[in-house]
């Protein structure tokens, strides 16, 4: 994620309402949960094919960053005196640092982006977007970042992996691409409507889809550190399990958010079963480790779709990632510029994105809602024989096994793929919406006072 993932736990237990004297800072709004997600998809359903005739003028990628190192500290040294400002404060034994600075591209992330950047190179070839061999024409491709190293490198492992030994030097690198003004955010606000899209009740999720989970990772996690269990409120010894959670206050399943995902990070860098969360998946959920690992993570998708997909965070905090992406996207309708366009970013972004268009996924191997990690939703513009272009939305990303064995991706063996049909609009040919509709449904949803124009 961007800014919000750089929180230490020290932070999120604030965030959580757990230390005194501090109030609720997570964001979110709107319409219930269960109103969000009325309309369920077919779990890794692959695209019907287009209507013949039909042709493929461009496509816009927007991505998240791959596989990672903890966006905070594994070692307590730099905690200043914080015992929740760590993640070796979560547990009683060391986690993996995976070899990088906190928030680094790891090593087997780039190979697993540069994977996707092959994919995408012989899957949008196909209908025509990119040569089949050889370099593209100048200009005709574009990628942009934020200045994340992450998420720069991100872009690069894809250039890498779509043109091997070609020159392109299309790239923007911008620091606030994504992040629009504050445009009178309110956290009460934001706090108050979290909830509101929780079901109206954090502990409610938390003692009931998301029981198992938590009862799972807490043992995997073990008991906290005693000066943790303390600096939480709590007598020791004490556990995540008993990390308070109220209706408004989302407690234990925002503090177990990103240690859940951390799981993911240890298996797909390649380590030992054994070292994947100490070697105690399997055993805590009764399932294979990457099932487990899988099932664990319902904590930290749930966690993450509630903060960044409710109506008030999404608009307010979204606007300008949609905006970028329309902006883009109508480049493409009416034949301005590159072709294919790869926008690299942050899951948070995307939720944004999922949220303000009424998006809802569930990809295989994933929780509903997760953002896997270098997963990306295609904006694809077609161009019927006649009339106005539709745009198609599918998102492609490597289940959990994919992202360890990191085996070849290619249009007869791909990653996940999943049609995403854009709320309030008329489905059209392979789930698409027409772009008039589409435009129409982006810029209703667009605040514009939440839009920096460069």
């Amino acid at each position: 994620m961007g800014i919000s993932e750089t929180m230490r736990l020290g932070h999120l237990a604030i965030a959580a309402g757990l230390a005194a004297g501090f109030g609720l800072t997570v964001c979110g709004t709107g319409a219930l949960a269960a109103d969000a997600t009325a309309t369920q998809p077919v779990m890794g359903s692959a695209p019907e094919p287009m209507p013949t005739g039909w042709t493929l003028k461009g496509v816009v990628v927007l991505s998240r960053h791959g596989m990672r190192g903890p966006t905070y500290a594994v070692d307590c040294d730099q905690a200043g005196g914080n015992p929740n400002g760590c993640l070796d404060a979560v547990g009683q034994l060391p986690w993996p640092t995976l070899g990088v600075v906190a928030g680094h591209l790891l090593p087997e992330g780039y190979d697993r982006v540069r994977s996707m950047g092959r994919y995408y190179r012989l899957r949008y070839a196909e209908d025509g977007v990119l040569p089949k061999t050889g370099c593209p024409v100048p200009k005709s491709v574009y990628f942009i970042a934020d200045t994340d190293e992450r998420v720069v490198m991100t872009a690069g492992a894809v250039m890498d992996g779509m043109f091997p030994g070609c020159d392109i030097d299309n790239l923007v690198v911008q620091g606030d691409i994504y992040r629009g003004p504050s445009c009178g955010y309110s956290k009460e606000k934001s706090a108050k409507s979290a909830q509101d899209f929780a079901g109206g009740s954090w502990e409610k999720a938390a003692k009931g889809d998301l029981a198992g989970p938590i009862a799972a990772l807490d043992k995997v996690v073990g008991p906290l550190k005693p000066e943790v269990c303390t600096a939480l409120g709590l007598k020791s010894p004490c556990s995540s399990a008993d990390i308070p959670t109220t209706d408004s206050k989302p407690g234990v399943i925002n503090f177990l958010s990103q240690p859940a995902e951390q799981l993911i990070m240890q298996y797909g860098s390649g380590l030992p079963i054994s070292e994947v969360g100490w070697g105690r998946v399997a055993e805590a959920t009764g399932m294979s480790t990457s099932e487990g690992i899988g099932y664990i993570n319902k904590i930290h998708a749930f966690n993450d779709w509630v903060l960044n997909s409710s109506p008030y965070d999404a608009a307010r905090k979204g606007s300008q990632v949609l905006d970028v992406v329309e902006r883009n996207v109508r480049d493409v309708v009416e034949g301005k510029g590159a072709q294919f366009r790869f926008l690299s970013s942050h899951d948070n972004y995307i939720l944004h994105v999922g949220g303000l268009l009424g998006l809802t996924w569930k990809l295989p191997s994933y929780a509903e809602h997760q953002v896997p990690l270098a997963g990306s939703i295609a904006f694809e513009v077609w161009q019927p024989p006649a009339g106005e272009p539709v745009v198609r939305l599918v998102y492609a990303a490597q289940s959990i096994d994919q992202i360890r064995d990191n085996p070849d991706l290619t249009p007869q063996s791909p990653p996940g793929l999943q049609v995403l049909p854009v709320k309030d609009c008329k489905p059209g040919p392979s789930g698409s919406c027409a772009w008039p509709a589409f435009k129409k449904i982006a810029d209703h949803a667009i605040i514009k006072a939440c839009v920096r124009r460069s």
